[in-house]
């Protein structure tokens, strides 16, 4: 039911593992029998080793710092179908393909289906090449139970895996959206035809008994 996402700090662990090997230990290859059986007669090492490896276990605990403190910006993916409900029946409702970026990876905790989330939201759809906002919170959360129907499918399927804190890019199929249902127009929007997509831009401010409503946002002050 997760989320599928690309994360692209494997490659980056394995290269810095790769430096700090050739750093600590020398390069792995072929080396002058001669010249290594003198050096650990005489107990003496080449001042380049020497330097190397020092440098090497310097700044090791820096990286390997800055790698675990580094943001998932980059990570995205598409969304899966659920199949099943917490009941055991089929879930015909949530059937997957919502396009996802995190734009800030949160660091609360994750909703649980039937859970209460508080959101803030933007969502927009484009009409003719006009975008058109089809409903903003302006900044003031919203509450909605997760997972049951009373958000569109899409964005339940987009704040899965989601974590209080974060803010998430959606872009929403029309059948995920409000499927064959059309819109009316409203005060300053026009009628949005069946099967609009959307775009959505979501914050996950809070999950009332979960989290505290006071601890996100405080290191951007």
């Amino acid at each position: 039911m997760a989320p599928a996402r690309r994360q692209p700090q494997r490659f980056l662990l394995a290269a810095v593992g790769a430096w700090l090997c050739l750093g600590l230990f020398g390069p792995l290859g072929f080396t002058e029998p001669g010249a290594t059986a003198r050096r650990a007669s005489s107990g003496s090492q080449a001042p380049g080793e020497e330097v190397s490896r020092a440098v090497a276990l310097r700044m090791f605990p820096a990286i390997a710092a800055g790698l675990s403190a580094a943001p998932s910006h980059a990570e995205s993916g598409t969304t899966e179908a659920w199949k099943v409900r917490p009941d055991g029946s089929e879930d015909e409702m949530h059937t997957g393909g919502v396009e996802w970026e995190d734009v800030k990876v949160g660091t609360g905790s994750s909703p649980k289906i039937g859970q209460l989330v508080a959101v803030e939201f933007v969502a927009k759809a484009f009409l003719k090449e006009r975008e058109i906002t089809v409903d903003d919170t302006r900044g003031k959360p919203r509450d909605y139970r997760f997972g049951i129907g009373q958000m569109v499918p899409g964005m339940d399927e987009g704040l899965l895996g989601m974590r209080t804190g974060g803010v998430r890019k959606l872009k929403i199929p029309g059948r995920l959206a409000f499927g064959s249902k059309a819109i009316p127009a409203a005060k300053g929007r026009p009628a949005l035809p069946a099967n609009t997509p959307l775009e959505i831009t979501v914050t996950l401010q809070f999950i009332p008994g979960a989290d505290d409503v006071y601890s996100y946002g405080e290191a951007d002050i």
